[in-house]
């Protein structure tokens, strides 16, 4: 079977509906198990031997001693408040990106033709900014359009870089409550404790990989993205966990889970840059990215970082069924100069990289304008070759279908599914158990006791020998998954705001996906 699979292309898989199973639970080789097992007693000895790890940038409290934010470093984020951090890019401009991207940037745009003929033939030589080509396309889109950058540096235009979904509801009062204290009230309560007893400022490495590793039903399956990652080498997949876990606690990444939107950048969520709505042929939920609605100016970095390591962070929500892989579709359709943000692009391929590795099923990049080809050859260099291979470039309605059917995709794209995107704002009364101590005591509680649990029986498991297959060890670890994950689901609206998936009902009560 592993080997039929291997002969198969990506578009094979989509085209027979087949999912991906090579060294996917429970689809392993008796190779793939033995590095899988010799990965599991490296992580349980780090349990024992690893230092406490610090988190650097924390939205509930002080900074730790040292702790620095370096805007070339695309996997920093800075949880200071926005409108500080907008005073440190160029008052006009936004900050400067890296200088071989500038460079690189500044080359492709003196190359890009100004006028609408395109430069040669091929996918773009139909007219830019029309929808027409060679074969159907995506209806006209009337929403999502971008916002014009205001110009100076007086109150709005900081308010438009910086504003916070909690500072905007706080100002405007969009649902028109009458009553001042509940419209002061925080979205979400303000007092974070983090799990497993941690102290505010450092987190224990088992402590961290648990709370990683549960996003998934199975441990397993998150352990196995690294060895995956890392072509099976369980030394650098060890590595890669590691520095994966240093990054999530030197960011805080509970912390973005725990306070979610309401510390988010109010126009990047509600302008819709981003949002999932729908699944592709393999069951993976699909997020839509809408470049055209992207304005450098109107936000600072380090919010758009922020955003995307929440989006990362709660895909795993939408994921489940998927072994945590999702599909991100760039709608390129009528983009101008000001719509390319090529730190954005760099700072998610970093992400998907480095921290959430096999979280990228494909990126599907929908193109109708000769602008984007100048380009590519200046993002392409920045893109992780395994991460390449997972692109996919289309030019209509018609060559998206082989991936999302017609039906499923939304109809601002040319499929038949209704979506029109609005953002729905968060309110406290959803959040409000996160403020009931004695109902989330008792779920921390069973949330420790099954991750202790799990990890008994995984090291009774590793304590078999090699290519043993006990029947009842394995029966006793399989139950030990299941309480672990209906631990997590109890646990999650305590740590974790509710989400607008979960406006939006897609997402049940008990976590089922409604894509």
């Amino acid at each position: 079977m592993a080997s039929e699979e291997a002969s198969l292309s990506l578009l094979d898989h989509y085209a027979r509906r087949l999912p991906l199973t090579e060294g996917r639970l429970p689809s392993l080789s008796d190779g793939q198990i033995a590095k899988l097992r010799q990965l599991w007693r490296l992580l349980l000895s780090e349990f024992d031997t690893a230092s406490a790890l610090p988190v650097l940038f924390s939205l509930a409290h002080a900074p730790a001693a040292g702790a620095t934010s370096d805007l070339d470093d695309l996997a920093a984020l800075s949880f200071e408040p926005l409108v500080s951090l907008g005073s440190k890019a160029d008052k006009d401009n936004g900050p400067a990106p890296p200088k071989a991207a500038a460079a690189a940037a500044a080359a492709a745009a003196q190359a890009t033709p100004t006028s609408n003929t395109p430069a040669s033939g091929g996918w773009f030589s139909w007219m830019p900014g029309s929808r027409s080509s060679p074969s159907a396309t995506p209806a006209a889109n009337t929403t999502g359009t971008s916002t014009p950058a205001p110009t100076g540096n007086g109150p709005e235009v900081v308010r438009l870089q910086s504003e916070t979904v909690q500072e905007y509801i706080h100002r405007t009062n969009p649902a028109g409550e009458e009553d001042p204290a509940t419209l002061a009230a925080p979205l979400v309560p303000p007092d974070f404790k983090p799990l497993f007893g941690q102290p505010d400022l450092s987190r224990s490495f088992s402590a961290a990989f648990w709370q990683a590793a549960t996003q998934m039903r199975d441990p397993d399956s998150w352990v196995l993205r690294f060895l995956r990652a890392r072509k099976w080498d369980v030394s650098q997949a060890l590595d890669m966990i590691r520095k994966t876990l240093a990054w999530r606690v030197g960011q805080a990444i509970d912390e973005v889970a725990y306070f979610g939107e309401s510390k988010l950048h109010y126009h990047t969520m509600h302008s819709g840059l981003a949002f999932a709505c729908t699944t592709d042929r393999l069951g993976c939920p699909v997020y839509v990215v809408r470049v055209r609605v992207n304005v450098a100016h109107n936000r600072n970095i380090l919010a758009i970082k922020r955003f995307l390591c929440w989006q990362l962070e709660t895909s795993q929500l939408l994921a489940a069924d998927s072994d945590g892989r999702v599909t991100i579709l760039f709608d390129l359709s009528d983009v101008a100069r000001e719509n390319i943000d090529l730190e954005l692009v760099r700072m998610l391929i970093t992400l998907l990289s480095n921290y959430f590795p096999e979280t990228l099923g494909i990126m599907i990049l929908y193109v109708n304008s000769w602008f984007f080809w100048g380009l590519w050859t200046v993002i392409a260099p920045f893109i992780d070759p395994v991460v390449k291979s997972k692109i996919v470039m289309v030019r209509s309605t018609r060559e998206i279908t082989p991936y999302i059917d017609l039906d499923r995709l939304p109809s601002e794209l040319g499929g038949k599914k209704p979506f029109h995107y609005s953002y729905i704002h968060p309110a406290s009364e959803e959040n409000a158990c996160m403020a009931d101590t004695v109902a989330r005591q008792a779920a921390e509680r069973e949330y420790v006791s099954a991750t202790s649990d799990y990890e008994c029986a995984t090291r009774q498991w590793l304590a078999q020998p090699e290519g043993t297959n006990d029947a009842e060890l394995a029966s006793t670890r399989c139950a030990a998954r299941d309480r672990l994950r209906q631990a997590v689901v109890a646990l999650d609206p305590f740590v974790r705001s509710r989400t607008l998936h979960h406006r939006l009902d897609q997402l049940s009560p008990d976590y089922t996906v409604l894509l």
